[in-house]
């Protein structure tokens, strides 16, 4: 009984050993959509126009009443070639860690003259962004309950699905909507992304 057992053992071995393999990885990769993280992540005091990189554990909207407190953030996204053709989404989702208190809801806006890179923000970068008044189009409102995904309550111009601005940085601001908002996101990690579709 052991030796038809080890016959038989062999000859399946044999078998699949001779099956031609199929290469699945060039279809996996067309079957994944990529997700673009963001390249920077900014707070943004209103009235100050002071700006800080990277705000880690920090609230990053703020809407209270109270002027000197209140910020919104600005969100950098670096589209590389492999992105050109191809269709972005912008998405937002929040984890039961995250925070989103009073009416949860933001306007999203596109961003003409972000910050870049990982510095300290001068006085003076800070009035020139301030002069030229960066903020674009407003092309949307979510609200963003936590845990889950925003849902798009509002959207202007194709947004949140748009043509993938391949070789460029963009900016996205997030502004609350309403008398008491309250949003911070743990950066690359949950928050805003772009999911690039093939």
């Amino acid at each position: 009984m052991t030796m038809k057992f080890f016959a038989l053992l062999a000859s399946a071995a044999a078998v699949s050993f001779a099956a031609p393999t199929v290469d699945t990885h060039e279809i996996d990769a067309r079957a994944v959509d990529t997700i673009l993280y963001p390249a920077g992540t900014y707070r943004y005091w209103v009235q100050s126009g002071k700006i800080i990189w990277d705000p880690q554990d920090q609230l990053l909207i703020v809407k209270n009443g109270k002027a000197a407190a209140e910020t919104t953030t600005i969100v950098t996204f670096e589209f590389d070639e492999s992105t050109r053709g191809k269709t972005c989404e912008l998405l937002f989702e929040l984890w039961d860690r995250d925070v989103s208190t009073g009416t949860k809801t933001l306007d999203v806006f596109t961003y003409s003259d972000p910050p870049t890179g990982p510095r300290a923000f001068s006085a003076a970068d800070a009035a020139n962004w301030a002069s030229t008044k960066s903020r674009d189009n407003h092309v949307g409102r979510i609200r963003a309950p936590k845990p889950g995904n925003a849902t798009w309550e509002q959207s202007y111009q194709g947004w949140p699905k748009i043509p993938c601005p391949a070789g460029q940085l963009i900016g996205v601001e997030y502004v609350g909507v309403g008398d008491r908002v309250q949003v911070r996101w743990d950066i690359g990690v949950t928050g805003p992304r772009f999911k690039v579709m093939g």
